[in-house]
């Protein structure tokens, strides 16, 4: 009788388990992470064993409700059109021409494509796996606090020793998430670039630290600045990045705890991740790996959000992020030939 009472226990303990993996949002990483590389041929099998979400064309059709030509979804009212998705930019008529060029590895320079582009959710090839139980049928009674990924995960390119590179990556909350994620984003030299399943693809160079210089060019978060110069203690390094990523979905209610309708996609639920990598003159010829890890922030930092909750704009709704997440593999990496 005791087994049998241990062995619910661990199958109660499993399910909930698998119910955090489902509600925190993370399955969406590897399906969004694939394939974009600045060389046509990639060096590498990263995707060996890892089934990844192809990116989907679809014929241009005006949508009514919206006025441009996002797509349209049985279910969704018109209300719901504009609560959900109201906030981004037009919908563009190329815009599926233009996404399956950047899916295909056939645009790579994210910073110059318009935002226009990668702020919508459509970008991204989880998106239509995802919209039904995240938007139309979304479940009142789930709450998913945090949620964000890179698109893509890894980026391959070829770098002439003596030079400095940016490389971008798109960082963004998960679908439904409903709090301000608090996220410390770091760059660092990995022991090795694994592939998406997180099998070894070759060792870094055991001097690399002493050839490549790595930080992340985009401004912290704007509260954070006011007060971290009089908090004790940080975990944000200079080279790391502090961001609070947004709600992309929130149910709205009155003061007496009525529902009064939901909001979707801030206008700034992705952000373009600057990753500066300055490489020595001296650097030995070869294959070097740069990635980022994501951690929560420090208890400092979060006690300061705590403080600010009659701010407006995070509430009692901030969530420090980071703890989270799959180990085996970090959220983005780069793979440099260097010549």
């Amino acid at each position: 009788m005791r087994n049998l009472k241990k062995a619910a226990f661990f199958i109660a303990l499993l399910v909930v388990a698998i119910a955090c993996i489902s509600v925190i949002g993370y399955s969406y990483i590897s399906s969004d992470s694939y394939p974009i590389n600045d060389n046509q041929q990639e060096s590498y099998n990263y995707q060996e064993g890892v089934a990844v979400t192809p990116g989907q064309y679809r014929d241009a059709v005006f949508n009514d409700i919206t006025g441009d030509y996002r797509p349209i979804y049985p279910g969704l009212t018109d209300e719901q059109y504009n609560e959900f998705f109201g906030q981004l930019p037009e919908f563009k008529k190329d815009f599926f021409q233009i996404s399956k060029l950047v899916y295909d590895g056939k645009v790579t320079d994210y910073a110059r494509l318009s935002s226009d582009y990668w702020l919508q959710p459509e970008f991204y090839p989880g998106w239509f796996t995802s919209v039904n139980n995240s938007y139309i049928n979304n479940d009142p009674a789930m709450w998913t606090p945090e949620g964000y990924g890179c698109y893509p995960a890894i980026k391959e390119i070829s770098v002439q020793r003596g030079s400095d590179v940016e490389v971008n990556t798109y960082f963004k909350a998960g679908y439904a998430t409903e709090s301000y994620q608090g996220i410390v984003v770091k760059p660092y030299l990995p022991a090795a670039a694994v592939s998406l399943r997180g099998n070894t693809l070759f060792s870094q160079p055991d001097n690399a630290k002493d050839f490549l210089n790595v930080h992340i060019d985009n401004p912290d978060n704007p509260i954070y600045e006011t007060f971290k110069s009089e908090i004790t203690h940080s975990n944000v390094d200079p080279e790391d990045w502090f961001v609070v990523l947004k709600p992309t979905y929130q149910l709205l209610t009155d003061k007496y705890g009525a529902v009064t309708g939901e909001s979707g996609f801030p206008s700034d639920w992705v952000r373009l991740l600057k990753l500066n990598i300055d490489i020595s003159p001296e650097t030995p010829p070869g294959d070097y790996i740069v990635a980022i890890n994501i951690v929560p922030p420090c208890f400092e930092i979060n006690q300061e959000f705590y403080f600010s909750i009659e701010h407006a704009y995070y509430g009692s709704f901030y969530h420090p992020s980071g703890g989270f997440h799959r180990t085996n593999i970090p959220h983005f990496q780069v793979v440099m030939h260097i010549v």
